[in-house]
């Protein structure tokens, strides 16, 4: 049960901390915020790329359809694909350019056992994220070899980017400084095993992997040793694999029900992705046995998981797979290999590899059914606001290096300003250099992106209404800071790199060089908290957009504190 919010107005007139009228203004706003939705409720209807067409394989349910979206093999009506597509991770690359990873292999095998030679590709959309999406070449050639199945990839904090397999051949990652390539090799150890592995980079510096069945790991290093974690779960954890085998430490949660599946067998729990936006991890994966998909989160990707549910299914296909200004709809069967699509901060898109009918026994030399790739967009600004906890700049992609421990520069302005070197991080406190000046105080994770008001400011700005942040509650950046910063004042606006009298400057992720506090920051300046929930609070706040309550709160902070303070002070001479 949650703790119990300290009183504004306590016996004898007594005023809490500027620390708890904070929390209290955030929890509060957070709690009356709106519920997290099921994760296929932010699924929107796809643009056409090129007009739908008939001029391909597949049952009727999925024809006509945009074959320019994704990727596909169309060689004609009813004429079996040249190519099975498999996978399928999208990065957006410098030069704005889209580029796909996935396993292809040739159509004239049965699906169920030609993905045993399978091979790792790569193909460019050049200004589309739907595509259409022309097939490369090889990602790599290892010893004359190209074999790899299970194929994702992820940008690195350094700006580069690791391409990751997992199947046909051992986990391997492979590094580049283009995604173009060249590749280089890395075999990395895992505690936990190698199959259907997904890579993301921490936001403290780490690496960490989750596997088939749900377990995860941790490296200090992209191609180091993945060592085994116990994550903790707000459900019961799921206890046995696909096959009946114990597993420990899972996240993946241990089902009772499923909807629309009359007879559940709850098998083949596999695929899982993992990605980080909004302050919150993800983790994302099939139930592939029952043709379904689900969704479990967690604030640090180790703690107190939380299960979402249901996540999507193609029965479920009226929600998911429909054209924008079109009544058409595709119905497709298999729903596998689920990936975001990550930019600037947000998932914009949800991939999947779809088949018309049941791959492993259907999908077979010279009939009418194949596979694909298939693109849709997806609301990750409301998903962010409804399951996000802060500590991401929303003008940089959430998988480069948005979220990195504190550097220097977030040296301290007089009166009252951000502490010194080492700025301050998500979630954590200030770095060694400084302390907060008089009448300026700093909460552990500055940050007030909950606080959205619906009739005051601008971003980065506090008027008569409340705060107001820019789309999707995340901090605009000023000043050249990495991590982004916000000026809280009562009348300023933010400036270059430093505040208006009266706020304090909050920087989320840790400063970079030039990132600094202003000079200005006076008497009544806050940062509140960025996790209300780490606090000692247990209960699930799912919600993140915040009524203008949380915001009258906090302003009545800042309006209450200092009088009260002169008010002492009297007292005191």
């Amino acid at each position: 049960m949650c703790k119990s919010i300290p009183p504004l107005l306590p016996t004898r007139f007594r005023f809490p901390t500027m620390a708890a009228l904070g929390f209290a203004a955030i929890t509060l706003g957070v709690a009356a915020g709106a519920q997290a939705k099921p994760f296929m409720d932010y699924i929107k209807k796809t643009p056409t790329v090129a007009p739908l067409s008939s001029a391909t394989w597949g049952v009727a349910g999925v024809i006509p359809r945009d074959i320019s979206n994704g990727i596909e093999s169309a060689p004609g009506a009813g004429v079996h694909p040249d190519y099975y597509y498999w996978d399928g991770k999208i990065i957006r690359a410098k030069d704005g350019k889209f580029h796909m990873f996935m396993s292809t292999f040739s159509g004239n095998t049965n699906f169920g056992t030609g993905w045993l030679n399978s091979d790792a590709y790569h193909a460019i959309s050049d200004t589309n994220v739907l595509g259409p999406y022309k097939r490369q070449d090889f990602v790599y050639t290892d010893g004359g070899s190209h074999k790899g199945h299970n194929v994702s990839a992820v940008e690195l904090p350094d700006g580069t980017y690791a391409v990751v397999v997992s199947e046909v051949v051992p986990f391997t990652i492979y590094k580049s400084a283009s995604l173009d390539g060249p590749w280089t090799k890395c075999s990395p150890t895992s505690g936990i095993g190698g199959s259907n592995i997904s890579l993301f980079p921490r936001h403290d510096g780490k690496f960490q992997i989750t596997e088939r069945n749900g377990t995860i790991a941790i490296s200090d290093t992209l191609c180091g040793n993945y060592v085994k974690q116990k994550p903790t779960c707000t459900y019961t954890q799921n206890d046995k694999d696909a096959q009946g085998n114990p597993v420990s430490g899972s996240v993946f949660v241990k089902r009772t029900s499923i909807p629309n599946v009359s007879n559940p067998t709850y098998g083949w729990q596999e695929d899982p992705h993992i990605f980080r936006s909004g302050g919150t991890y993800h983790i994302i994966y099939s139930g592939s046995g029952d043709r379904v998909g689900w969704h479990v989160y967690s604030a640090d990707g180790l703690t107190n998981w939380k299960d979402n549910g249901y996540a999507w299914s193609p029965r479920e296909y009226a929600k998911i797979f429909c054209y924008e200004g079109s009544t058409t709809c595709t119905q497709w069967y298999k729903m596998e290999r689920p990936s975001v699509v990550l930019q600037d901060g947000h998932p914009t898109h949800v991939t999947w590899a779809v088949a018309d009918v049941d791959k492993d026994n259907q999908v077979l030399p010279g009939t009418n059914h194949g596979t694909k790739v298939i693109v849709v967009p997806f609301d990750g600004i409301a998903f962010d606001n409804d399951f996000g906890v802060g500590g991401f700049d929303a003008g940089i992609p959430a998988d480069t290096a948005t979220e990195r421990p504190a550097g220097t520069g977030g040296n301290t302005g007089s009166d009252g300003a951000v502490p010194g070197t080492g700025g301050v991080t998500t979630g954590g406190v200030p770095g060694a250099g400084g302390s907060p000046g008089s009448g300026g105080v700093v909460v552990d994770g500055g940050r007030v992106d909950s606080l959205v008001a619906t009739g005051g400011g601008t971003a980065g700005s506090v008027s008569t209404g409340g705060i107001s942040m820019n789309a999707g509650g995340a901090l605009p950046r000023t000043g050249g800071s990495t991590g982004g910063t916000v000026v809280v004042s009562t009348g300023g606006s933010s400036a270059s790199g430093g505040s208006a009298t009266g706020g304090v400057v909050a920087n989320t992720g840790g400063s970079a060089a030039g990132g600094q506090a202003g000079s200005t920051a006076k008497t009544g300046g806050a940062v509140t908290p960025a996790n209300p929930t780490s606090s000692g609070c247990s209960c699930s706040l799912q919600g993140r957009a915040s009524t203008p309550g949380g915001g009258v709160l906090l302003l009545l902070g800042l309006v209450l504190i200092p009088a009260f303070r002169r008010r002492r002070s009297g007292q005191a001479k």
